[in-house]
């Protein structure tokens, strides 16, 4: 699907975003000075349990952008909802990607938004990663190219399979006998850090090779800021049948994938998943 926004309206969420993102970290980094700061008190529409620092980051990105336009909110603990008289677009956010690191002083988490013309990964043109602990910005606009900041960034080099850094989240595979047994061995190092959205900006800008979720829990509004942040580095996003990831960016509705440096790398973790030999 081409781009509905203008350059202009496209900058405008890519600032928007980050303002909104920035200032959410901001008043989170402080709440968390106070003792009530990891209070639970609920569970989101995604179904996980809410704690005060998620809704601080959720409701500051809301206020602020309510200030100057209306748009439906797709978010991880509130839901769907309207916001202002004459909503266009839809806002999804996961206002605090990586919360138990944040409840256990581990210094990795991030804030994941993302504006869409209608509420699909094909229809995302614009898109924040916020590193919560260090402030770094990943960010992308559709049809701009991503960035780290302001640098412009691309995924890694291609390297062989045993020296490359692959992301595997819990359930690749399912039986981790299985996995000792597996040609997936192949992988020598692997890596899991607790926010998937930002290390899939690690594959975005070359830090890590790839990164692999099959659990199949892993929802629309989670995935939907760095999916576009990862395709417009260059990056590959596939499901467990080799398909591009499309559909809705919802907390209803839940993905696999397998996120990669190229093709190449791809389709070999993709073989690696199914138990498939590479030779």
């Amino acid at each position: 699907m081409s781009s509905l926004l203008s350059g202009g309206n496209q900058r405008f969420w890519y600032r928007s975003l980050r303002n909104a993102a920035t200032l959410a970290r901001l008043r989170v980094l402080s709440c968390l000075k106070t003792g009530s700061c990891q209070d639970e008190i609920g569970t989101g529409a995604g179904g996980d349990v809410t704690k005060k620092f998620d809704l601080v980051a959720e409701q500051t990105m809301i206020e602020y952008l309510m200030n100057f336009t209306s748009f439906t909110l797709v978010s991880e603990e509130a839901g769907m909802q309207k916001v202002g008289a004459n909503p266009k677009g839809f806002l999804i956010m996961d206002p605090i990607d990586g919360s138990t690191n944040v409840s256990h002083g581990i210094p990795f988490a991030c804030i994941a938004v993302a504006y869409a013309s209608e509420l699909e990964f094909d229809s995302i043109e614009a898109a924040v990663v916020l590193d919560f602990f260090s402030g770094t910005c990943y960010h992308a606009s559709r049809g701009k190219g991503s960035f780290r900041d302001t640098h412009k960034i691309l995924p890694a080099e291609p390297n062989p399979l045993e020296t490359s850094l692959v992301g595997v989240d819990s359930g690749f595979p399912a039986n981790p006998e299985e996995f000792q047994n597996s040609d997936a061995t192949q992988i020598r190092y692997t890596r899991h850090l607790g926010a998937n959205a930002l290390e899939l900006c690690y594959v975005a800008d070359g830090t890590l090779d790839g990164f692999i979720d099959l659990r199949g829990i892993f929802r629309g509004t989670d995935l939907a800021a760095a999916a576009l942040i990862l395709r417009e580095a260059g990056a590959v996003l596939i499901d467990r049948y080799g398909k591009n990831i499309v559909g809705k960016c919802t907390n209803d509705e839940h993905y696999d994938y397998i996120a990669a440096r190229d093709v190449d790398l791809a389709q070999t973790l993709l073989k690696l998943a199914s138990g498939a030999n590479t030779d």
